[in-house]
């Protein structure tokens, strides 16, 4: 049994992908509300890394999300860079596995203050339709 190689460390410019499960997730407008990127009640957020994948290939990894959860439909994802999560004193740890998976660590404990973290955060994202 061969062990996984470590994935390489998130670096500042890198586009991270937060998968939009839910239609409460979106405004009206198109754009990501907070809760897509609410962790509670778990400590961490789960995230897709671009490193390496053709756009076919991302919205593959995000079917797959979808499908484990049997929700109905993948509405999109979030691309946020890696700096705009940083930028609060969070952490951003790949996983070698799945591929190019991330969790993003180091929440407040407290949902409110997760909230006026994820506001901002959702306010840098970019919204792209599932094709």
């Amino acid at each position: 049994m061969t062990e996984q190689p470590k994935p390489p460390p998130v670096t500042d410019n890198e586009w991270l992908a937060r998968f939009i499960l839910f239609g409460k997730w979106l405004r009206g407008d198109r754009t990501v509300r907070p809760d897509a990127f609410i962790p509670h009640p778990w400590p961490d957020l789960s995230v897709t890394r671009h490193l390496g994948l053709a756009e076919a290939e991302l919205w593959r990894i995000g079917q797959n999300v979808a499908d484990q959860r049997t929700l109905p439909l993948l509405h999109g994802r979030a691309d946020v860079r890696a700096r705009a999560i940083r930028k609060h004193r969070l952490d951003i740890h790949p996983t070698p596995e799945p591929r190019n998976h991330a969790n993003i660590t180091g929440w407040p404990k407290e949902k409110p203050a997760q909230k006026i973290i994820a506001q901002e955060i959702a306010a840098a994202a970019t919204f792209i339709s599932a094709p």
